[in-house]
């Protein structure tokens, strides 16, 4: 587990504020009034069930949905409108559910997409290979390889990225989300797919990854055992709302989060969360 999540509270200012986000797609609600503060340095999760308003919040605080109130706001300054480009710039990457790598391009190929949007060389010095220009391309492949290395995929860096195993496939997204150099890394469902031990391994790896580039990680996750032994603060969303909010323990004693995981069927306090499933 890390840090306490009163010492992170009470040592840093918000790093992202979420206050009052409603979002409605026709006649659906899909995000009712929600708020949440993230503080730097923490890893903190978003559970709920199936249609919970998660990847809606995900979007919404990523720049590809459009609230229809309330507002995000980033290092206290108000992000409407800027989009996913610029917000990308700004220090917000991403993972998505839904694999989204260059299957054709290799494994260190992948990475070095995301250097180049991060750090683009000057139009003419690419153009006629300037030595600035050959150095600069260098620094770009140490770099890749140096993310391959700590996501443990650098003796794969040549193999096509669509050729991979999918545990393979979702650590190289992890990597090419933080080739752009964020200060908050999103995870949608990282660990979907995963057998138990590939999903432990995952969690010792986003905890080396907080560690290493002393980032806030913020991660939705259905396996909750998983969030229960990652995340330093958890919220829990049910049909649009955040239900619950604070430490793994007070949120698996929590009677909504009981209810909405057990449908009310009780089932004790310590089993709230799925705990041992």
């Amino acid at each position: 587990m890390s840090a306490s999540s009163d010492g992170i509270a009470a040592a840093a200012a918000p790093l992202l504020q979420v206050e009052g986000i409603s979002c409605r797609f026709g006649g659906l609600l899909a995000l009712d009034r929600v708020s949440l503060e993230l503080v730097e340095g923490e890893i903190f999760g978003l559970i709920g069930p199936n249609g919970a308003g998660k990847t809606t919040l995900f979007n919404v605080i990523s720049g590809l949905t459009t609230a229809s109130s309330g507002r995000c706001l980033w290092r206290g300054v108000p992000t409407a409108g800027l989009g996913a480009c610029r917000l990308n710039r700004l220090g917000i990457a991403r993972t998505f559910q839904n694999l989204r790598l260059f299957e054709s391009l290799s494994v260190r190929e992948n990475v070095l997409v995301g250097l180049h949007h991060a750090a683009r060389a000057p139009l003419l010095g690419a153009l006629l290979g300037h030595g600035a220009f050959r150095r600069h391309q260098g620094r770009l492949e140490a770099r890749a390889m140096e993310l391959l290395a700590l996501l443990e995929l650098e003796a794969l860096a040549e193999q096509r990225a669509g050729d991979l195993p999918y545990g393979d496939r979702r650590r190289l997204e992890i990597a090419r989300a933080l080739a752009t150099a964020p200060r908050l890394l999103l995870l949608d469902e990282p660990a979907a797919g995963m057998n138990p031990a590939e999903k432990d391994d995952l969690r010792q790896l986003i905890g080396r990854i907080r560690d290493h580039y002393s980032l806030t990680v913020l991660i939705i996750e259905h396996h909750v055992p998983l969030m229960m032994r990652l995340c330093d603060r958890l919220a829990v969303l049910n049909f649009g709302r955040r239900i619950a909010l604070g430490s793994p323990a007070e949120v698996r004693r929590d009677p909504l989060v009981i209810e909405a995981y057990l449908g009310g069927s009780g089932g004790g306090q310590g089993s709230a969360a799925g705990e041992g499933r």
